[in-house]
C-alpha cells in the first residue's frame, strides 16, 4: 500500500446558507421535463399546502432543493399516475413523516392532458393500428375531427384505437354514439363546476379551474367504472 501523501492545511469549511431558487428559476428547471407547468400552478399548489417555499423580507418566494423535489413529485404523479391533489398532499405529508406508501393511480393522467400534437390521417392509422377506411368512417360519423389543416390530435388516436377494439367485440356505430353522448354529458357537468373557477380574480384561477376539471374527470370515470362493475356483479356466478 502506498504511503499517504502529506498535505497542507485543510481548507476552511464554509457554512453558507443552502442555495435557493426564485420561482422563475424553478419554472425554467421544471419546464425541461414538464413544459405545461406555469407560475399560476406553483402558486396554486402553495395555496393548497403542497409546497411551502420560504419568503424574503420583500415577500419573494425562494425554493429550496427539497421544495423543487416536492414539485417534481407532484408533476410526475399527475403525469404518470393520476391522483387528486388531496391524495397527493396526503402522500407528501406521509413522506414527511417517514411513511412511504405506493402510488396507485385512479387512471392515467394522459387521458386528461391537453395535447398539442398534430397528426396526419396516416399517422393516426399507424398509431391506432387501424386501416384508412375505418378512420374515414369514424370521421364521417363525427367520432374524430380533423382541424382545418386536415390534422388530428392524440385524443383522436385513443378514440380510434378504442373504437376499433369495441367494434371487434361486436359493437356498432349506434353503441359508440351512445357512449359519446354519455361522455359529452359528463363534460358538461365538469364544465359547470370548473368553468366559473377560471373567471375568479385570483392569480391562480386558471390553474385551479384546470386542476378541478382534471380531478372531476378522474373521479367521474372511476365512479362510472365502479358502477359498471357493480352492475355486472353476479352476472357470471
Amino acid at each position: 500500500m502506498s504511503a499517504l501523501r502529506k498535505t497542507g492545511p485543510l481548507p476552511e469549511v464554509r457554512h453558507d446558507r443552502p442555495s435557493t431558487l426564485s420561482i422563475g428559476a424553478v419554472l425554467k428547471q421544471l419546464r425541461r421535463e414538464f413544459p405545461d407547468v406555469t407560475v399560476s400552478k406553483l402558486r396554486f399548489w402553495e395555496s393548497e399546502g403542497l409546497v411551502s417555499p420560504a419568503r424574503t423580507e420583500k415577500g419573494y418566494r425562494r425554493y429550496s432543493s427539497a421544495d423543487v423535489q416536492r414539485l417534481r413529485y407532484i408533476l410526475t404523479t399527475q403525469r404518470d399516475n393520476y391522483l387528486p391533489l388531496k391524495v397527493i398532499k396526503q402522500r407528501l405529508d406521509a413522506m414527511d413523516e417517514g411513511n412511504v406508501t405506493p402510488v396507485t393511480g385512479l387512471i392515467s393522467a394522459e387521458q386528461f392532458k391537453q395535447e398539442n400534437t398534430r397528426l396526419t390521417h396516416s399517422d393516426v392509422c399507424a398509431a391506432a393500428e387501424i386501416d384508412d377506411t375505418f378512420l374515414t368512417q369514424l370521421a364521417k360519423a363525427g367520432f374524430v375531427n380533423a382541424d382545418r389543416s386536415g390534422l388530428y390530435c392524440q385524443d383522436d388516436v385513443s378514440i380510434a384505437r378504442t373504437a376499433s377494439q369495441l367494434v371487434g367485440f361486436g359493437l356498432d356505430e349506434r353503441h359508440l354514439k351512445t357512449l359519446r353522448a354519455t361522455a359529452q354529458r359528463y363534460a358538461g357537468v365538469i364544465t359547470q363546476v370548473s368553468g366559473p373557477l377560471g373567471h375568479a380574480k385570483s392569480s391562480d384561477a386558471k390553474a385551479r379551474s384546470e386542476e378541478t376539471a382534471r380531478e372531476l374527470s378522474a373521479l367521474i370515470v372511476s365512479l362510472q367504472a365502479a358502477f359498471i362493475k357493480a352492475s355486472l356483479r353476479g352476472e357470471f356466478d
